[in-house]
């Protein structure tokens, strides 16, 4: 868990998880588009649920509130919680 290959290879997962999850929605909604992205939407805001937590972090290590955001959007966690560690 202090190894930066560790850390950027669950960033490329969530990505992955992202497309994934756009595919079994219109696995399971085949017919409905803004049914099919209900899975999409769930991940999406389980990571903006976790941005007043990243705030925290990237802010006393000088990371504007904007890469914050996006960073936390795109990678949830597995970009917040390394930075909290020091690993990146």
């Amino acid at each position: 868990m202090k190894s930066k290959i560790f850390w950027y290879t669950l960033m490329t997962g969530s990505l992955a998880l992202y497309v994934l999850l756009i595919f079994a929605g219109r696995m399971v909604f085949p017919d409905s588009t803004p049914l099919s992205m209900v899975f999409f939407a769930a991940m999406f805001l389980l990571h903006v649920s976790e941005i007043p937590h990243a705030w925290s972090i990237s802010a006393a290590r000088e990371i504007s509130l904007p890469v914050t955001i996006i960073m936390t959007i795109l990678f949830g966690f597995t970009w917040w919680l390394p930075l909290k560690k020091g690993v990146l």
